[in-house]
């Protein structure tokens, strides 16, 4: 589903997805009716099966983080990756892909080590950074200020 962002609910769990550029401050779950806070945003996880889905046709811009669980330096990244993907709700998309589970997009992208920063604007890759890069970075290089 491109142009969506994925909020979950913190009361009962149940993840929903909301459009791009839709900036409220938060949502009512249809399950239980409880706020759903746009602080809550994560990354949103994407596969080799869902890279499609998510990507093709996607005019929003995306930054996608390409690391493994087996990485020390993917795990402290990760906190930085949650909080950006709160940080540019509603200006960019977040997804994190993890090399291990889904290897073909990687090779598809010429990652050759995790941490990697994909930066993609109209569904075209745009930028591969090796290495963890900070928020206001990645925000210039998609011009997202």
């Amino acid at each position: 589903m491109p142009d969506t962002y994925l909020i979950q609910c913190s009361s009962c769990g149940t993840e929903h997805r909301v459009p791009h550029g839709d900036t409220r401050e938060w949502h009512r779950c249809p399950r239980c009716g409880a706020p759903i806070i746009a602080s809550h945003t994560q990354p949103i996880p994407v596969t080799d099966i869902e890279w499609d889905a998510e990507m093709c046709g996607c005019t929003a811009p995306a930054v996608v983080v390409v690391a493994s669980q087996a990485c020390g330096t993917c795990a402290q990244y990760e906190a930085s990756v949650r909080l950006m993907a709160a940080h540019l709700y509603g200006s960019a998309r977040v997804l994190w892909l993890d090399i291990d589970r889904s290897p073909q997009t990687a090779t598809r992208y010429q990652v050759r080590g995790v941490p990697t920063v994909l930066l993609f604007r109209d569904g075209e890759l745009q930028a591969s950074l090796p290495g963890p890069r900070g928020e206001q970075g990645l925000r210039e290089r998609l011009g997202i200020g």
